[in-house]
């Protein structure tokens, strides 16, 4: 219930926020980030807040005194800046100048902070990076539902939080999209499992002071958009094996066979055969550096036609394109891909075995983030496909049902990540999201530590533990619909975890 409920909410804000852009391309909200090392002082980091405020325009200042919302989301580097009420308050007066804290048109001042594995990455399997994303504007626009009690946590340190934004739709698709994600584990920095707090602060003098404790969260949705009506991009670095096989024998996440032209076949056997080339080859190129490849596949349902895989390029032992090409080439095609609705599922174990057993593959179940109190949609899915089963009629909704094909995919080796990342740089003043490229990477300023440098119109942040994925068939993102004609309209699920993977608006 809960799940539809946030569902519902989500159709009817993302409806009223896209028909706002259709009117006007401007936005009372205001958004930037802040790249700086941890090594650098409070006070240097005030001073480039205060150097980027003082160079607003007189329009910035008036939409700024009427902003009574600010959403803050840090990396992990910085959590301990974030738990300092008196840095807190002297970053908020700071952002609030140079219009006076009394002079502004709010009684009070609503703050949601956060604390994330660190800044959405610009290019192409580009490190997070260190520092603060800000959004500031009207807090029932930015930050609906701040102080429902739904959304706020238990007692217990444990629970994990999240934040959700509500994006434009992916480009050949017309519905809405809402991208979900978790927040970084934070119990060596603070003791708690998530650090996302709700707080009001009294701005009826120069010297901002707290209106009671901060509330801690589990969720919250932000609207970031920008007045943007660009489609959203998606970037996904994955090096295809193998043409799509159709499952023949699956139920659930655990895939027994598949067909190789025509043929039954244990579902690991083209991976049995293909991940010894690719060590092979990659020891060839770099020996000192073996490690584990991951794996993932697309789980295809059965109406994508095989037109969606025209230009698709696969790894071949020998072959003269480099994996890095091949992983840019199709990268194109897994965009059509999750728009048309397929979804993308990490293997999570598989190969060997005799008998029954023989080449099992476990996909990894999860394409929701399980926040408490909600309903368990992978759970749901899973009950679904005994059904689908059972009737013999596939459709999107199973996790991986007979009828439905995969794709399988592994994370690309790329050697000249500067040079090929050139091609996939994402704008700066965006809105974006990423998956750390893995969670041992301490998130990095590109600046010198002695310098803070800011983005203007960027707000992004990215997880280590991936990025999922919501677009409801009867949310359009749109009002368009001759720009929409052809596209697909289908709503899906769907997580995406590869390492270095980022979306944009």
């Amino acid at each position: 219930m809960r799940r539809r409920i946030l569902s519902q909410r989500f159709c009817a804000v993302s409806h009223g926020f896209h028909a706002r852009q259709i009117r006007t391309k401007s936005s009372t909200s205001q958004r930037f980030s802040i790249i700086a090392s941890p090594k650098l002082t409070q006070r240097q980091v005030l001073d480039g807040l205060k150097s980027h405020t003082l160079k607003t325009t007189q329009q910035a200042q008036h939409e700024a005194s009427e902003a009574d919302g600010v959403a803050i989301l840090a990396s992990k580097d910085f959590t301990s800046w974030l738990e300092d009420q008196n840095f807190m308050a002297a970053f908020l007066k700071t952002l609030l100048n140079p219009v006076s804290t009394t002079q502004a048109n709010r009684p009070s001042l609503h703050v949601l902070s956060g604390i994330a594995d660190g800044l959405s990455p610009h290019q192409l399997c580009g490190e997070s990076r260190s520092g603060f994303s800000i959004l500031r504007g009207p807090v029932d626009s930015i930050l609906p539902g701040l102080w429902e009690k739904e959304s706020f946590s238990a007692t217990s340190q444990d629970s994990a939080a999240c934040v959700s934004f509500t994006a434009n739709p992916l480009r050949g698709n017309t519905s809405a999209l809402e991208v979900t994600l978790p927040l970084a584990n934070t119990v060596f920095q603070n003791g708690r499992r998530s650090t996302l707090y709700a707080s009001r602060w009294d701005t009826s003098s120069d010297d901002l002071k707290t209106l009671g404790t901060k509330y801690p969260k589990t969720i919250q949705q932000i609207n970031a958009n920008g007045g943007s009506v660009n489609h959203a991009s998606s970037i996904i670095p994955l090096l295809p094996l193998t043409p799509p096989r159709r499952i023949a024998v699956g139920l659930g996440n655990i895939i027994r066979q598949v067909e190789v032209d025509g043929v039954r076949t244990p579902a690991s056997k083209e991976l049995e055969a293909i991940i010894p080339k690719i060590f092979e080859e990659r020891a060839q190129r770099d020996p000192s550096s073996p490690r584990p490849i991951g794996v993932w596949c697309w789980v295809i349902p059965p109406h994508i036609g095989p037109e969606k895989f025209g230009d698709l390029k696969l790894f071949k032992a020998g072959s003269s394109l480099t994996e890095a090409e091949i992983a840019l080439d199709s990268m194109e095609v897994f965009s059509g891909l999750l728009s048309s609705g397929c979804r993308l599922h990490k293997i999570l174990s598989g190969g060997g075995g005799w008998g029954l057993k023989q080449g099992l593959l476990s996909l990894d179940p999860e394409t929701s983030f399980p926040v408490p109190g909600q309903d368990d949609d992978d759970m749901e899915m899973f009950i679904r496909s005994f059904k689908e089963r059972d009737s013999g009629n596939p459709t999107a909704g199973g996790l991986a049902t007979p009828g439905s094909s995969l794709l399988f995919c592994v994370e690309p080796q790329i050697a000249n990540i500067e040079g090929l990342s050139s091609r996939l740089l994402a704008p700066k003043d965006t809105l974006a999201f990423g998956v750390s490229p893995s969670l041992d990477d301490t998130p990095s300023s590109s600046s010198p530590t002695n310098s803070v440098d800011i983005i203007d119109g960027h707000f992004g942040i990215s997880s280590s533990t991936g990025l999922f994925l919501r677009s409801n068939a009867n949310c359009t993102g749109a009002d368009n619909r001759n720009e929409m004609q052809g596209a697909s309209q289908g709503g899906f699920t769907s997580k995406v975890d590869v390492p270095g993977a980022y979306f944009y608006v």
